[in-house]
């Protein structure tokens, strides 16, 4: 039953390591994305990635566009020290969270955006742990399979 135990345990830290690659879109991206799609009622996968506008060492701007409207995404700098990443993936130096985000004319800021941000982030919690699971259940079923076929 401890083999059972640990196998199972070791599946569940698979599917959560799983869970998190993909593809391989910058996570200020993804989330600006998701944010539009909260914002717009307009799914997130219509979204696309519009562009970057980095303005050193101040700020970076992520925009994305779906039907017609753009949306800006505002990320601080925070590397205490460039290294050789940054050179080659400039939004490393920038936070993961935006400090402001500007659709139009509307600028969220303050409690208005860390209610919306605390909405997305939620959501992509709950979309990896459904990854997750959907994950677990197919090796999950998989492993019983083999272990049937084993066992005839």
């Amino acid at each position: 039953m401890v083999c059972v135990r640990s196998w199972t345990a070791g599946l569940a830290v698979a599917g959560m390591l799983a869970a998190c690659s993909g593809p391989q879109e910058d996570p200020r991206v993804s989330f600006c994305r998701g944010l539009a799609a909260d914002l717009t009622g307009i799914d997130v996968a219509q979204w696309r990635h519009a562009g970057n506008r980095i303005v050193e060492p101040e700020y970076a701007e992520v925009k994305v566009g779906a039907a017609g409207q753009t949306l800006s995404c505002f990320y601080e700098y925070e590397a205490v020290e460039p290294g050789a990443m940054e050179h080659t993936t400039p939004l490393l130096a920038y936070a993961t969270l935006p400090y402001r985000v500007r659709m139009g004319d509307r600028v969220l800021e303050g409690r208005e955006l860390a209610a919306a941000v605390e909405v997305q982030q939620v959501h992509w919690g709950k979309a990896v742990l459904d990854k997750a699971q959907r994950d677990l259940d197919r090796a999950v079923e998989a492993a019983m399979q083999r272990l049937d076929e084993a066992t005839r």
